[in-house]
């Protein structure tokens, strides 16, 4: 049995495959986000790879950017890592990720499957139609969303065989996925998922049994549950450590997203429009609703799609029905409209409790991928519902045929309608009426193609049955995804030739910039490339597209002066004087108009250490050849006398580290504009000097008169025990898990299935 399991799963990636010829073979790559972010880091993480380094930062892009503790680049994970040293620095190499990540959610579903004790055929339809769903063909551009959808299965599949069988080492494997899935993940979805992963184990903690009684078991004990939950969560912390730590520790001062974000924004921005619920019919309607002008709503195309096969909706929605006592079933009912409740904002209350109640949930936007976990657990309740239809097979019954017959023909219909409408309030004209007759195409060749087996199924034969189940089914959802990916395309691909020609001519290896002195252009200017193709050509500039975002950046972009500053090989700039100031955007402002009229930068510096206000700082007080006053409200600001460039020869200038030679008429400030963070350390002629706040995201520091030698270096957080720490953890499950000392799968529907 075991060995038919294992031939599904390798159907399941071959499907995968098949479907996506054309970005196997280069006709297609990633779209957007693919393209123009996750692309270009991927290719730097491979470099770094090749060359036995890690990525921790780059100063490539924003005058410089802590990549490494960004979850969403995962240039700490050693799956990312991993792939990329082996696929190389190429676009291709990340098509290949991308397909990697895309099948883990299929497999993932398909082991789920088998420990829920579906039947075969039922984990080949749930793996397909969840690979091909709104989540998958939505975010096809979203590496880091895909990330943690897709480990959310074998997350769910070791934690639930640990809580029902209080074994520990069940545990630690979902820990190790679920901490995998932080360190390449949406951090927003890592959060939300910690919280379905509550609720679950809280429903397998209080039901009197499994499933259902149709698998016999025993109720877990309070104190063996906490211990399960706590080696989970040990292991799930100590591998996720090393990027979230970094991430909380580095990103205070350099980025405005380590700060929780209003509550308007967190609530509202990208939320799902209730009239999006409508894709649930077509996944074309997400194009049509969120690309066609007018559009239907303002959700993003990527964001806006609810659908899932309607094969998994029916056998979802009949499994409820067919079991109606069964509290566990209704729970998850209740999980996936709450999830669906969340996803559409501020039109309920239910986004905003959250905000107001669970402090992570402050601290990111997209209301509408809660979704997404909205479809992961339809897609689970279809898999237990397949059990029931298996066992009335079994024994010639067809209550459960018939209930799905009446679901199948009703959602049928409602389907239809709701298509039609949507497309008669888009109004499509043109070519987009022959895409409109393929998507009209797909909802009555899977919406009344699964109606219609139905029908056919409810002779009492068990033969016919399960040929239908097996064979008929199987197929539909196959059709069900190569449409979904026809009628998506305009939201997951791109002419490949067209994007990437002219940015991997321009592609360069070199992780070493001193040959370009201090060079730094303004912005990358693709004529048709990925926006951070400056990652693949290792030019470094001072504006590019960033998830790092920080307001002091963007405005003192907006000031030609002081953005000028930064731009160009002549970088370095010394004053005899500058002023202590707050972290505050109205000094910010007051120094721009003041540097604007002058026609030359200023210097203000902010303490790292004193950052939420004001101080006067003496230079006997700081151990500082440099005078340092606060003068009431900004006069001192606007009467400050101009900053000079000063000759810096560069020694050393790669992603950690940045060395210069120096020559400064007189005791007073250097301004190197290369990003701070807290992670930076200088050295003055081999001396350890504090590193202040230059201009409020820069780096200064004072120097005496004379020649000096200024370094540089950059160590994150828990850099690099908690990443030794990490990796250690995760090698040591791995091991284990090859050597045996986890339980072998077992035979999908037998009562040990639960327990393992």
């Amino acid at each position: 049995m075991l060995q038919s399991w294992l031939k599904t799963a390798l159907l399941v990636v071959l499907t995968l495959l098949v479907l996506n010829t054309p970005l196997i073979i280069g006709i297609y790559c990633g779209r957007w986000d693919a393209n123009d972010f996750f692309g270009p880091y991927y290719t730097l993480i491979a470099d770094h790879a090749r060359q036995g380094q890690l990525l921790l930062w780059t100063p490539l892009v924003d005058g410089g950017c802590p990549s490494g503790v960004d979850p969403q680049i995962g240039a700490l994970s050693p799956l990312t890592v991993g792939m990329a040293a082996i696929t190389g620095p190429s676009e291709f190499g990340f098509r290949c990720y991308w397909l990697l990540i895309w099948a883990l959610g299929g497999l993932g579903m398909l082991f789920l499957a088998r420990h829920l004790g579906a039947p075969l055929w039922a984990g080949f339809v749930a793996a397909i139609g969840y690979m091909f769903s709104g989540i998958y063909t939505g975010h096809a551009e979203h590496t880091t969303f895909l990330f943690v959808m897709s480990l959310l299965p074998w997350t769910l599949w070791r934690l639930d065989a640990a809580i029902l069988t209080r074994r520990l080492f069940p545990a630690a494997q979902g820990g190790a996925f679920w901490g995998l899935a932080a360190m390449s993940g949406y951090p927003g979805l890592f959060f939300i998922g910690s919280c379905y992963l509550a609720l679950w184990t809280l429903a397998r903690v209080l039901q009197s049994g499994h499933l259902d009684r149709s698998l016999p078991g025993r109720r877990p004990r309070s104190q063996e549950t906490i211990l399960v939950l706590a080696v989970f969560l040990l292991v799930t912390a100590v591998v996720l450590a090393p990027v979230y730590v970094g991430f909380v520790c580095e990103t205070r001062g350099y980025s405005d997203r380590s700060g929780p974000l209003p509550r308007e924004l967190a609530i509202n921005d990208n939320a799902l429009h209730p009239l999006a619920l409508g894709t649930a019919a077509s996944p074309y309607l997400a194009i049509l609703g969120a690309m066609q002008k007018p559009r239907l709503w303002p959700t993003d195309v990527s964001t806006c799609s609810v659908y899932l096969c309607p094969v998994l909706l029916g056998l979802a929605l009949t499994g409820l029905l067919n079991r109606p006592r069964d509290g566990f079933r209704w729970f998850l009912a209740c999980v996936a409209l709450l999830c669906l409740g969340c996803a559409l904002g501020g039109v309920l209350p239910l986004r905003g409790w959250l905000y107001d109640l669970l402090p992570p949930m402050r601290y990111f936007r997209h209301a509408g991928i809660f979704r997404c976990y909205t479809l992961f657990t339809v897609a689970v309740m279809a898999l237990l519902a397949t059990r029931d239809l298996a066992e009335e097979s079994d024994r010639g019954a067809g209550d459960f045929w018939r209930r799905w017959s009446i679901v199948a023909w009703t959602t049928a219909v409602a389907g239809a309608l709701c298509f039609g409408v949507l497309c008669w309030m888009a109004q499509p004209g043109g070519r987009q009426l022959l895409i409109v007759l393929v998507a009209a195409s797909q909802v009555v060749l899977v919406w009344f193609g699964t109606a219609l087996l139905t029908l056919v199924g409810r002779p009492p034969s068990v033969t016919l049955r399960h040929h239908i189940t097996q064979r008929y089914l199987t197929i539909l959802v196959v059709a069900d995804a190569l449409l979904s990916i026809v009628l998506m395309k305009p939201a997951m691909y791109d002419s490949r030739k067209r994007v990437w020609t002219a940015t991997e001519a321009a592609y360069s290896s070199s992780l070493d910039l001193s040959g370009q002195g201090m060079l730094r252009l303004a912005e990358w200017q693709p004529e048709a490339g990925p926006l951070d193709a400056c990652l693949l050509a290792k030019v470094p500039v001072l504006n590019c597209t960033s998830s790092l975002t920080n307001l002091f950046h963007k405005q003192l972009l907006k000031s030609p002066v002081l953005s000028q500053s930064a731009l160009g090989t002549e970088r370095v700039w010394f004053s005899p004087q500058a002023s202590l100031v707050p972290q505050e955007m109205e000094v910010l402002r007051h120094l721009a108009a003041h540097c604007d009229a002058l026609g030359q930068p200023c210097l203000v510096v902010s303490d790292p250490l004193r950052r939420a206000g004001a101080s006067t700082v003496t230079a006997e007080a700081e151990n500082s050849p440099a005078e340092v006053a606060l003068l009431p409200g900004t006069a001192d600001v606007e009467s400050l006398p101009p900053a000079q460039r000063v000759p810096a020869s560069v020694v050393t200038y790669v992603d950690r580290e940045l060395s210069l030679d120096v020559v400064v008429p007189e005791d007073g400030w250097l301004l190197v504009t290369d990003r701070w963070a807290r992670g930076w350390r200088c050295t003055v002629n081999g001396q350890p000097q504090k590193l202040w706040i230059g201009n409020f995201i820069f780096r200064a520091v004072p120097l005496r008169q004379g020649a000096s030698r200024v370094e540089f270096s950059y160590t994150p957080a828990g850099y690099p025990w908690l990443l030794w720490a990490s990796w250690s953890a995760l090698a040591a499950v791995a091991m284990a898990s090859c050597l045996g000392a986890s339980s072998r799968l077992p035979e999908a529907g037998h009562p040990s299935s639960m327990s393992r």
